[in-house]
C-alpha cells in the first residue's frame, strides 16, 4: 500500500523526502511495540482504542461518500465503509468480548490466505517462488496457532496482528527511504528495488513522467475482453471464470484479454504471434512462469483492427488525468521485445506496467506529505494495493487488470469530488433543514 502511494505521488515530488520516510518508518515501529506492550501489560490501554476509532471513523466517512455517489460505485462504497467500522470496532474490542469470535475470523482468514498462496506459488513458478511458498507455510503455522488459543489468548490476537503490521510497515518506509535516497533526478519510482521484487521479461527502465499536464485532452482506455466475454457459451464458475479462465461447452479454455489504448499512437496489446492450444491438460503447464513457456508474440497494431479480426471488448476504463508523455517513451522501449509468456509477460502484465507509468506522479506533486496521509487512509488505495500484489506474486489477468484500473481511476480522478462531496455535505444538510435549494 506504501508503494502503490508513493507511485501516485511520484518520485519527483518525493524523492527529496527520504529522511522523513525513514523518521516516519521509525515512528511506526514505535507504535507497533507500544501496541504490542499494551496488549501484553496494558500499561497504555488507550493504544488500541485510539487505532480501532481510527479506523470506525474513516468507515463512517466512506459510508457518507457512498449516499453521494454515483449508484455504480455506491455498493462497493457501502461493503468497504461497512468493513471499516466492523474492523474498528473489532480492534477496539467492542462488539465481542475477549477476542473469541474477531481472532477466529483472522486465523481464518490467514489459514485462506496462506492455502491460496501455496497453491498460486506452486502452479505459476514464479522467480523466487519457493520462497513465497515458505513464506506462506509461516502464515498458515500463525493461523493454526490462532485458532488454537495458543501461545496467545484470544483477547490478545488482534493487538499482536496490528503490532506486527504496523512494525511491517515501519520497515518498508525505512527500506523505501534508504531507496529513495539513491534514485537519481528524473527516474522513476519503479526502478527502486522494492518494484522489482518479481522482475518481468524485458521490462526495462521506466521514464518518469515529464512536465505536469500532459495528456491534458486526451483519453486512455484500457479494453478488456473477460474470460467469459471472450467466448460463446461458457460454464458456469464464477471466481474461475472471473479472474483466472472460462472454458465453454466445447472444452476450449478462455483467459481473456486486455489491451491499453492512447490514440492516435498507442495501442498496448500483445497476443502470441500463433495461437496456444488452452487446452484442460495443458492449460496448468502453461501456467508456469519460467522461460520454458515464452513464445514469439506480436503487437496488435490498433483496436480497429483487432475488434474486426476477433470481437468487440465486454468492459471499459477510461482515464482523463494521467501522464501521456511517460507512457509513449515507455512504450517505444518496451514495444521492442515481442516475447510472450502466458504468467510472466502477457497482454495483462504489459497493460498493468503502462497503466502505472501513466499514472505516477498523478497526484501530490504540490503537497505531497498530504496526498500521502489521505492515500493512506483511502479504502480504493487499499483494495488496489491488494489487488497489485495479487497480480505480482501470483499472474496479472484480465480480471485482475479490470478491478485494478476501477480501483486506480477512483483513487486518481475521483478523490476531488469526493472531498467536495464530503465538505458539502453539512451544507446540503442545512439548506434541506431550512427548506432552501442548494
Amino acid at each position: 500500500m506504501v508503494r502503490l502511494a508513493v507511485l501516485l505521488i511520484g518520485a519527483q515530488a518525493v524523492r527529496r523526502q527520504w529522511p522523513w520516510f525513514a523518521s516516519l518508518g521509525a515512528l511506526w515501529i514505535l507504535v507497533g511495540a507500544l501496541v504490542f506492550i499494551d496488549a501484553s501489560s496494558g500499561a497504555i490501554g488507550i493504544a488500541t482504542d485510539v487505532l480501532g476509532a481510527l479506523f470506525a471513523v474513516e468507515g463512517v466517512i466512506v459510508l457518507a461518500s457512498a449516499w453521494a455517489s454515483t449508484p455504480g460505485s455506491r455498493s462497493a462504497m457501502a461493503w468497504r465503509g461497512i468493513a471499516f467500522v466492523v474492523f474498528g470496532l473489532l480492534i477496539a474490542d467492542v462488539l465481542v468480548d475477549h477476542g473469541l469470535s474477531d481472532s477466529i475470523l483472522f486465523g481464518l482468514a490467514f489459514l485462506v490466505d496462506g492455502a491460496l498462496r501455496i497453491a498460486s506459488a506452486y502452479v505459476v513458478r514464479f522467480e523466487r517462488w519457493a520462497m513465497a511458498v515458505a513464506g506462506a507455510c509461516v502464515e498458515v503455522v500463525l493461523a493454526g496457532l490462532i485458532l488454537a488459543d495458543w501461545p496467545w489468548p484470544y483477547r490478545f490476537v488482534i493487538p499482536y496482528c496490528m503490532s506486527v503490521a504496523l512494525a511491517a510497515s515501519g520497515l518498508t518506509l525505512i527500506r523505501l527511504g534508504v531507496q529513495l535516497r539513491a534514485i537519481p533526478p528524473g527516474g522513476s519510482v519503479t526502478e527502486l528495488p522494492m518494484f522489482r521484487a518479481r522482475p518481468w521479461h524485458s521490462r526495462g527502465g521506466v521514464p518518469a513522467p515529464a512536465e505536469e499536464g500532459a495528456g491534458e485532452g486526451e483519453v486512455l482506455t484500457l479494453h478488456v475482453w473477460t474470460p467469459t466475454g471472450a467466448i460463446d457459451s461458457p460454464i458456469p464458475r464464477p471466481v474461475v471464470n472471473r479472474y483466472i479462465a472460462a472454458v465453454d461447452r466445447s472444452g476450449a479454455v478462455s483467459t481473456g484479454h486486455a489491451a491499453l489504448e492512447l490514440a492516435p499512437d498507442v495501442y498496448i496489446s500483445l497476443y502470441p504471434a500463433i495461437d496456444i492450444d488452452h487446452t484442460p491438460d495443458d492449460f496448468a503447464r502453461l501456467l508456469r512462469a519460467g522461460t520454458e513457456n515464452d513464445v514469439p508474440g506480436r503487437w496488435n497494431e490498433s483496436h480497429e483492427i483487432e475488434v474486426q479480426r476477433w470481437r468487440p471488448p465486454d468492459r471499459r476504463v477510461r482515464f482523463r488525468r494521467f501522464n501521456a508523455n511517460a507512457l509513449r517513451r515507455f512504450w517505444e522501449d518496451y514495444r521492442e521485445d515481442t516475447t510472450y509468456n502466458l504468467t510472466s509477460r502477457s497482454c495483462s502484465t504489459a497493460t498493468s506496467l503502462a497503466l502505472e507509468c501513466a499514472l505516477e506522479g498523478s497526484l501530490g506533486r504540490r503537497h505531497p506529505w498530504r496526498a500521502f496521509f489521505a492515500l493512506l487512509v483511502d479504502p480504493y488505495v487499499w483494495l488496489a494495493a491488494m489487488l497489485r500484489h495479487r497480480g505480482a506474486t501470483m499472474a496479472w489477468t484480465p480480471g485482475l487488470v479490470l478491478d485494478y484500473a476501477r480501483a486506480l481511476r477512483q483513487v486518481v480522478e475521483q478523490r476531488p469530488s469526493r472531498r467536495r462531496t464530503r465538505r458539502r455535505a453539512p451544507l446540503r444538510s442545512r439548506w434541506r433543514r431550512s427548506g432552501a435549494a442548494p
